[in-house]
């Protein structure tokens, strides 16, 4: 049997210092590191709730040669995980979220918006998302 490749993505579990049996149990885990909170709009889901209307978001996408793990993710609700998508919000080094374009998101930007919303990420900075990531996804869209 070949020797599999475990120094990236998911492979058979291996991840960077913690073991995980599946993207079921990635996404347990970001939930609970978040508290079932959206980063962006830091509205707190019930568990139920969290279940349905939260997602797990990859500022480096798998496909892209991403992992799963807290460095390259934030929990979002799923209407923001779609803006996130297309580029429509986008996260500065300062990890604030912001859009170049507010009309699209449907919110107002207040004067003191300029620089984007604080985030609200775990307590523990080093389950924060890698600036390294953060920037990847804006390079996705060309906003340095």
């Amino acid at each position: 049997m070949a020797e599999r490749d475990r120094s990236d993505g998911f492979a058979d579990g291996f991840q960077r210092g913690f073991a995980l049996d599946d993207a079921v149990a990635f996404r347990r885990l970001m939930l609970d590191i978040y508290g079932n909170r959206c980063a962006v709009t830091g509205k707190v889901f019930a568990q139920d709730e969290a279940d349905t209307d939260l997602e797990v978001f990859l500022f480096q996408p798998l496909v892209h040669g991403g992992n799963m793990s807290p460095s390259n993710a934030i929990v979002v609700d799923t209407v923001v995980a779609g803006l996130l998508g297309k580029g429509h919000i986008l996260v500065s080094d300062a990890y604030k979220a912001y859009t170049l374009h507010p009309e699209i998101v449907g919110m107002p930007v207040e004067a003191g918006d300029e620089h984007g919303r604080n985030m609200a990420l775990p307590e523990n900075v080093s389950l924060w998302p890698a600036p390294t990531m953060v920037s990847y996804h804006r390079s996705l869209f060309r906003a340095q």
